[in-house]
């Protein structure tokens, strides 16, 4: 199982769950290490597969580490997996991979990385591998001190190079299609059709993908899918500082936050649709479909704001 992790769509907390809640044969084997400099200790888990060996069934920023760059996207990942795994676990026969990723309304994600962004976060250390070249030096950024805090929302969306807008859109299509981060290789309006159709093809592909606001139901599909219980409910994003935020924003700037993230809009839609269609497939292969959805209660309210993200 690969972890396709988007910034700011709630995958830290689902990270920790995958290794630390899962109702597994052999639960993984996790340690807390503090890291000079570090607000919080660092989570590590070793997740084998049952029995003897240390074989793993999960790649993730609590398992693997950030082996493939960090938060990197379905092309890093897709070029990296693999290679990564048969270094350091060896042996000649093909591994089967279930991609799997978390997608978030776009104006909240949008406004719940402004915000990071706004305390400092930079996530400057991605390479942003694509053609089999580090792209990080070459993509220009939006601030020229070591980050950008306290940024306001009119800077922040006047960038055009804001790696923000339409985050989950890029990092779910295959970029090499579009010769990586290269926007002056074809015409504006060609590029994001190819991403946009790119992103909904490997979203489909992926054998399970979560919507923040629909938790109880992804936790289901999750759990039907790969048939694994979590022991404990997910969380479910209700109130959050980012949706605050929405509620006092002009409605003028929000039309704007929707039109800088129009692909992410289109695909959030698509990926809404799809879920459905998982679900009823689901529902028409459970006969205890109620009582299992019963046995799912509504977690609590995680502020998106309180996460441990890397720089």
């Amino acid at each position: 199982m690969v972890f396709l992790h988007i910034q700011k769509t709630g995958g830290t907390t689902f990270g920790k769950h995958l290794v630390q809640d899962l109702d597994l044969d052999r639960d993984c084997e996790c340690r807390k290490n503090w890291k000079k400099g570090r607000r919080h200790p660092k989570l590590h888990c070793d997740c084998f597969r049952p029995g003897k060996g240390s074989l793993s069934w999960l790649f993730s920023r609590y398992s693997t580490g950030w082996k493939c760059g960090l938060h990197p996207d379905w092309t890093e990942l897709t070029g990296c997996v693999d290679t990564y795994l048969k270094g350091e676990e060896g042996g000649s026969d093909p591994r089967r991979y279930f991609y799997f990723t978390i997608l978030r309304e776009p104006t909240a994600r949008y406004l719940s990385e402004f915000r990071h962004v706004q305390r400092g976060a930079t996530w400057k250390t991605s390479t942003n591998m694509c053609g089999g070249r580090v792209w990080a030096d070459i993509i220009p950024r939006c601030y020229k001190d070591e980050d950008w805090s306290d940024v306001e929302i009119e800077e922040f969306m006047n960038c055009p190079h804001n790696p923000a807008a339409n985050r989950q859109t890029r990092m779910l299509a295959d970029l090499e299609l579009v010769d990586c981060h290269n926007k002056s290789a074809m015409e504006p309006g060609r590029r994001n059709l190819i991403l946009l159709e790119s992103a909904k093809a490997n979203l489909e592909k992926m054998a399970y993908f979560a919507l923040t606001e629909q938790q109880r139901l992804s936790q289901y599909i999750f759990q039907q899918t790969f048939n694994i219980q979590f022991k404990t409910s997910l969380e479910q994003i209700n109130a959050t500082r980012s949706s605050s935020m929405q509620a006092e924003l002009d409605s003028a700037v929000l039309a704007r936050i929707r039109e800088i993230n129009s692909l992410d809009v289109q695909l959030y839609s698509f990926a809404q649709q799809l879920l459905a269609k998982r679900l009823n497939i689901l529902k028409e292969q459970d006969e205890s479909f109620e009582e299992n959805m019963s046995k799912i209660k509504d977690g609590l309210d995680l502020d998106d704001d309180d996460d441990d993200e890397e720089y």
